[in-house]
């Protein structure tokens, strides 16, 4: 078996830690931005009315995942 490798964020660079820090965060956002914009693309077809429905959803869903996340990093 390898042994596991453990990443100590107390050592070494302090980008290298935030980086490993924030990477799953960015990437979690990354993932949420690219739901909406779907969304809104195949709510496009749908017309105006379900189109501004996502539109106004999104920044109140992306405020709550927001605060969850920072609550969870806190």
């Amino acid at each position: 078996m390898i042994p596991a490798k453990k990443n100590k964020l107390t050592e070494g660079k302090i980008f290298t830690s935030l980086v490993s820090l924030a990477l799953p965060i960015i990437f979690a956002n990354i993932l949420q931005t690219a739901y909406q914009l779907i969304d809104t693309f195949w709510l496009g077809r749908l017309g105006a009315n379900a189109v501004a429905a996502v539109s106004l959803s999104f920044p109140v869903l992306f405020l709550v995942l927001s605060i969850g996340s920072g609550l969870t990093l806190a």
